[in-house]
């Protein structure tokens, strides 16, 4: 015997089964979404510690090897003052590119909250009209 066959298979609703599916999909998103975040987060900081430390490696590597050399270290008073211009406006380059970003998710959020209130109108409306629907066209029963 088929375990599959017409006379011992379940009849399921597909509306039912559909949004069962819907739910179970969403809170697994929701249950893995923090785990994603954190992955990124962990990236984020370890990207920044093996800069951080590479960078000053080869400053040490440098350093080193001029004073073995005798290679003066000092700057004139105006290249200090460039390095540190550089410095002031890559921090603002830096703000303005997290500004923008924090905007564009902000912006984002927005188009969400707009399109998840806008989705419940539409689904009235979509309501509203499947129930006037039947009233223009002849549909046969179906049988259950």
């Amino acid at each position: 015997m088929l375990l599959n066959s017409p006379s011992t298979e379940k009849i399921i609703d597909f509306y039912g089964l559909w949004k069962g599916y819907t739910d179970s999909m969403c809170t697994y998103v929701e249950k893995t979404i923090p785990q994603y975040h954190q992955s990124i987060t962990d990236l984020s900081q370890e990207y920044i510690e093996a800069w951080k430390n590479f960078s000053c490696s080869a400053i040490d590597i440098q350093r080193s090897f001029a004073t073995k050399v005798g290679i003066s270290a000092s700057m004139p008073d105006t290249a200090t003052k460039i390095v540190n211009n550089i410095e002031q406006e890559s921090k603002k380059i830096i703000d303005v590119q997290n500004k923008i970003a924090i905007a564009s998710i902000d912006a984002a959020k927005q188009t969400v909250n707009t399109m998840s209130a806008n989705s419940s109108e539409f689904a009235a409306l979509n309501k509203n009209m499947s129930e006037m629907l039947p009233s223009f066209l002849t549909i046969p029963p179906t049988r259950s």
